[in-house]
């Protein structure tokens, strides 16, 4: 096992405070949900939806951006960014009028720079700890447990002592905190090599970028990540929705907005737990299976919501909800690290991230359309539940199709293949964390070879395969 780094503890720690100051900002939308609706009450009600949907889905919608900028250049410039983009948006957020610029300046600016906190801490967790990577990203998503305690009542707590507007701009000042920790994310080595890498070129002359487009597309396209970009999909629109709509639906049953406030805050608390136990569970026990019963408890869990009508019930769904659903993107990330490997782990997040926040955009103003229709806001958390039971399927789907590959460890690791199409796949995919722990100890000319020897492996077997044929 590659030794870990001081510095990577120093990185995970920077990671951990830039989602807890910016990344997750976003579980503040219901108490802003409301005061919006008592800001203007002119507007319409699903106008005001569909601002919180944006706002709440940006971090994922617009993930691909923080990969896009990590690709070019590297996590530290992407988290920059986004202290950056936070204090723009939330900034100009207090200061607009309208209803309808909030969806550029809150919507979008303010949501672009959760996106960009949110992809760059996980993004340098795998990079930082390739071997460890659900411990490290099960510590940098706990954090959002923490946001998920403190940030409902603390914004709670300053629309009462100020106003709206004022709480915009303090929210931007907290988030313009991650400037900080981005500059304690020195670029590691994979990141160097991978920015010079494509200039290299083999003993032929040929550029080795050529050697990552022909297999960019491989895992990327398999069966087990359309799997998981289904079920991104799914526990987007089922999260967002709880997260919107829940406040209200306890207000409509005659909770106080200090006691909505409260009851939330358990679920930073069940997040929190979920995120340090799932991420060191990933260790010893599959993902998947992970991955499908926690959202298959919480789908079914949901179901029965109307019957939560006591503060103790409220607070124990609350706890329920974050603990079963705070380590989804911890699982996320395990798996997509075991389905594209670190070498298309930027764009591969970036893409789940993309389907995740279609999810949190279309989910909640359809949703309240339904309720709308039936005059029914029960019927919302119903269809919640039953996204969340579709994550759960997918979630064991990824499970039965994933290929037995049979890894043995010894002094120097081998993988025991028989098959030549799957031995094909693993050189395409690059899906092994021991190719990126190679590259990174090695100098740009032996880079280079190493490279060069795998594209010549490819080409033998492409040339076993015509004969075959």
């Amino acid at each position: 096992m590659a030794t870990i780094e001081p510095w990577a503890w120093v990185v995970l720690f920077a990671a951990f405070m830039n989602m807890f100051l910016n990344g997750s900002l976003s579980y503040s939308v219901g108490v802003i949900h409301i005061a919006l609706l008592e800001t203007y009450p002119e507007e319409n009600v699903n106008t005001i939806a569909w601002l919180g949907s944006l706002f709440s889905c940006a971090f994922a919608l617009l993930g691909f951006i923080g990969s896009t900028v990590i690709n070019i250049f590297n996590v530290r410039t992407c988290v920059i960014l986004s202290g950056l983009m936070s204090l723009a948006g939330f900034g100009l957020s207090s200061l607009v009028t309208d209803v309808k610029h909030l969806f550029i300046t809150f919507g979008l600016i303010a949501g672009c720079g959760q996106a960009m906190a949110l992809t760059g801490s996980m993004v340098v967790a795998g990079y930082y700890f390739k071997e460890r990577t659900g411990m490290a990203t099960g510590i940098v998503t706990s954090s959002a447990g923490v946001s998920l305690f403190v940030f409902p009542p603390l914004t709670q707590y300053l629309i009462d002592t100020y106003t709206l507007q004022e709480t915009f701009l303090l929210l931007g000042a907290i988030g313009f905190h991650s400037v900080i920790c981005g500059a304690l994310m020195r670029p590691t080595q994979f990141e160097i090599k991978s920015k010079f890498c494509p200039n290299c070129k083999d003993s032929n002359g040929t550029s080795t970028e050529k050697i990552k487009v022909s297999s960019k597309l491989g895992s990327l396209l398999s069966l087990p990540y359309m799997f998981l970009l289904v079920s991104s999909v799914a526990f987007g629109v089922g999260l967002s929705t709880v997260y919107l709509f829940l406040p209200h639906f306890f207000k409509q049953s005659g909770s106080a907005t200090q006691e909505i406030a409260f009851s939330l805050s358990f679920m930073g608390f069940g997040g929190f737990i979920s995120r340090i136990l799932l991420g060191f569970l990933t260790n010893t026990t599959d993902a998947t299976l992970l991955y499908g019963s926690t959202f298959g408890i919480i789908g079914m869990i949901t179901l029965f919501l109307n019957k939560v009508t006591s503060v103790g019930s409220k607070i124990a769904y609350s706890i329920i909800f974050g603990l079963y659903t705070g380590g989804c993107w911890t699982l996320q990330h395990a798996i997509l690290v075991e389905i594209v490997g670190l070498s298309k782990l930027s764009t591969g997040y970036g893409i789940n991230m993309l389907m995740s926040g279609i999810g949190y955009l279309i989910g909640p103003p359809l949703l309240e359309l339904m309720a709308l229709n039936f005059n029914d806001e029960y019927l919302v958390f119903v269809c919640a539940a039953l996204v969340l039971l579709l994550a759960s399927s997918m979630g064991f789907a990824i499970r039965l199709v994933k290929k037995s590959v049979v890894l043995h460890s010894s002094t120097d690791e081998q993988v025991v293949v028989g098959d030549k199409d799957i031995k094909q796949e693993l050189i395409e995919n690059t899906n092994l964390r021991q190719f990126e722990i190679v590259i990174d100890d090695l100098d740009t000319c032996e880079s280079e070879q190493f490279i060069s020897s795998t594209e010549a492996e490819h080409c033998n077997i492409q040339s076993d395969k015509t004969q075959i044929r």
